[in-house]
């Protein structure tokens, strides 16, 4: 029997893997077929350079045919506004090489800082219409009237490529980035349901729940990344695309609600001792239990059927949540009269916390059960603003990235000038896209010396395809013979995240040094000058990734630190429209970029962590004081130092912590609690609530917040 079980696991095991390698030799296929096609069009064509074409397939070209599309999209847009801006350049500067290279540099740096400020694929379009107008308009300094069959030819060979990807992506066999949205929506939504059942049962420690916040973190961004491309799809994704996003929202918030119950209920644990022992603070105990209590009706609320595929079971926990929910205040009332007036504070703020999580639960499990068994056009409105993801940016960063772009056009295009170097036009082109395509990159120098050796082995295949097997290719068969070998290793790689990049940098670098043109020019000196210039753009974009503003260095690591914290200050003082989706959101693709820096060592990414968690736990306790204060504004007596003094000196404090800053606002605080504690009606115990949990977390991040550890309140 158990040899039968064994046989049946390794069965199992190879059928996945002739799947996954069936999956990747496929979309070899593919590409091996829409590039062969693109460049057999363009010879027919008598375009200038058949290879462009060829190269477009390669670099558009992916396993999904929403990806596809998508990136086709962008980068049919991106040729055309790189290629308008050229041609308005040339008409304006048409005989002043000096000035058309500083308009062409300002040009490409306003391309990567609109790059920087966006995300996905739009970020894309705006690298591509920087590098095109480099690609035509860089050979018009030596050549300027060509300039215009130029933009048209280079035109005409991007889109060519672009239509048989998206052709053959789309027709033969395709893998549409629908289907693995869906599993990812759903296997999320059974993961995150677990993982609150297992936090809440005591399964999970302090630790691991707060490592699994982080991965859901990132996989929220993933999956708004993948959502942005799915539209591209069919229109059935197209209408559920804003329910999608509104339902990756509802989760940010149900993660992070969750996690403020959490270190709430952890810090009283840690005031009344472990388990098992003489409590320290009997009172504090009897809170802890309390609350306890009612995570058995809660934690009885997941056990669904949550790998049922309907929204049905989904639908059944969101009805017991409510149920949970409406029963909570006569379950506070009760709890509330056995307990100390001193420790009354506290079960009011964790009750208040749980509430709040089994509400975003709740939203978050209705919208999942209505995506899964809505009409597919019942979502076909745009999502509102409370639920529009808002990716961070930083304009001083942004800025220095467009600027380092346009710095390395104008390094590259004086050594081409200086050195009347042959293949410098090569040198100069490739080093302003790798500057401009890697500067918003968390990584990328480590990313363009896995280009390198991808550059490297691509160099040897072309010399040796070059010199040996293009002189015998008689006619577009031979030719493909000699060209697929080698073509066939740079997609394969494209198939293994590991592989990747270097499968990226051998198709881009062997494509363009073997240059296929009607008729072929063998030219054995031009091809090592090719090469050699290959490398050099490399050089060149390592020299100005690694020494201007690099990634992982400190003034980088502490300027995002410093706009982390800023999303608190905003949250203090700004118009609170937007502003919740934008904390929900913000702060989160930065965290994410700041886990990705390089360099890091594990007391600073617990420290990237700590900050993280502190802003969102206390942005997020503003932001309810204050739309708490819009719902029931408060007497002026109580208003006036909320919105005059406390509120600006949290703002203070995150935007330059300090034990001077700290004392100032729990001052503040401590001032605010005092005045609405006075004579206070019951309508204001929701506000008392608040103030107290805001108190409560900064004394606790006492050393953070201010270098100092105060005793507990």
């Amino acid at each position: 029997m158990n040899a039968m079980i064994r046989r049946f696991g390794e069965s199992v095991a190879w059928g996945n893997l002739l799947r996954g390698e069936g999956l990747a030799w496929l979309f070899v296929a593919k590409i091996m077929l829409a590039s062969l096609s693109a460049l057999w069009l363009a010879l027919r064509f008598g375009l200038p350079q058949p290879y462009t074409a060829m190269l477009t397939v390669f670099v558009v070209m992916r396993p999904q045919s929403g990806l596809v599309l998508a990136k086709s999209f962008y980068r049919a847009i991106g040729t055309l506004a790189g290629a308008a801006a050229i041609l308005l350049l040339y008409a304006l500067l048409p005989q002043q090489r000096v000035l058309f290279l500083l308009g062409l540099a300002l040009w490409v740096s306003a391309c990567t800082f609109g790059a920087a400020r966006y995300r996905n694929f739009a970020a894309y379009a705006f690298v591509l219409s920087g590098y095109t107008a480099c690609i035509i308009g860089l050979p018009a300094v030596s050549a300027p009237t060509d300039i215009f069959e130029d933009a048209v030819a280079r035109v005409s060979e991007v889109m060519l490529g672009i239509l048989c990807a998206g052709v053959v992506s789309d027709v033969i066999f395709p893998q549409r980035l629908r289907d693995a949205l869906v599993r990812g929506v759903r296997a999320r939504f059974v993961a995150f349901v677990r993982y609150s059942h297992d936090a809440l049962t005591g399964t999970y420690d302090h630790a691991r729940i707060e490592a699994r916040w982080r991965d859901f973190v990132i996989e929220a961004i993933g999956l708004e990344a993948q959502r942005s491309s799915t539209i591209f799809e069919n229109p059935q994704t197209r209408a559920r695309s804003a329910m999608v996003q509104r339902l990756n929202l509802e989760f940010m918030d149900a993660n992070t609600r969750l996690l403020r119950l959490h270190h709430w209920m952890h810090r009283l644990r840690q005031q009344r001792g472990s388990t098992g022992e003489v409590p320290r603070d009997a009172a504090v105990a009897a809170v802890v239990t309390a609350v306890e209590t009612l995570y058995q009706p809660l934690a009885t609320a997941f056990d669904v059927d949550l790998d049922a595929h309907t929204g049905e079971h989904a639908r059944d926990l969101a009805l017991s949540l409510s149920r949970f929910s409406a029963a909570l205040p006569a379950q506070s009332t009760r709890l509330r009269e056995g307990l100390p007036a001193r420790v009354r504070p506290d079960l009011d703020v964790a009750l208040t916390l749980l509430d709040d999580y089994a509400r975003a639960l709740r939203r978050y499990a209705s919208t999942y059960a209505t995506l899964r068994s809505a009409p597919v056009d019942s979502d076909a409105a745009p999502a509102s603003r409370r639920h529009r993801f808002v990716p961070h940016t930083d304009t001083l960063v942004d800025l220095v990235a467009g600027s380092r772009a346009g710095l390395a056009l104008l390094i590259g295009a004086a050594i081409w000038i200086l050195t009347a170097w042959p293949s410098g036009l090569g040198m100069v082109i490739l080093a302003t896209v790798f500057v401009a395509l890697y500067s918003s990159s968390p990584n990328p120098v480590a990313s363009l010396r896995y280009l390198v050796t991808g550059f490297l082995l691509a160099s040897v295949c072309a010399l040796f395809c070059y010199t040996v097997l293009l002189p015998q290719a008689d006619g577009f068969v031979m030719l493909s013979c000699a060209l697929v070998p080698f073509l066939m290793v740079g997609s394969y790689m494209l198939t293994r995240p590991a592989l990747a990049a270097i499968g990226a940098g051998f198709n881009i670098i062997f494509v363009d040094a073997v240059g296929v043109r009607a008729p072929q020019v063998f030219d054995w000196a031009g091809i090592l000058n090719d090469v050699l210039a290959d490398l050099s753009c490399v050089l060149l974009a390592l020299v100005l990734l690694s020494t201007i503003m690099p990634a992982g260095g400190r003034w980088m690591r502490r300027r995002m630190l410093h706009r982390l914290r800023g999303y608190v200050v905003e949250a203090c003082i700004a118009p609170l429209r937007g502003q919740r989706a934008r904390l929900e959101t913000a702060p989160r693709d930065l965290l994410q970029k700041l886990l990705a820096q390089p360099g890091a060592s594990a007391e600073t990414t617990a420290q990237t962590l700590r900050w993280a968690q502190l802003v969102m736990n206390i942005g997020r306790g503003v932001l309810d004081l204050r739309e708490r204060m819009q719902v029931a504004p408060p007497p002026a007596v109580l208003s006036e130092p909320l919105q005059h003094d406390a509120l600006p000196r949290l703002a203070e404090l995150f935007e330059r912590p300090g034990a001077g800053t700290h004392a100032r606002a729990l001052a503040s605080l401590d001032e605010a609690m005092r005045i609405a504690v006075m004579d206070a009606p019951p309508g204001r115990r929701p506000l008392l609530i608040q103030l107290h949990l805001l108190r409560t977390q900064l004394r606790d991040a006492a050393y953070t917040l201010g270098g100092e550890r105060l005793p507990p309140a």
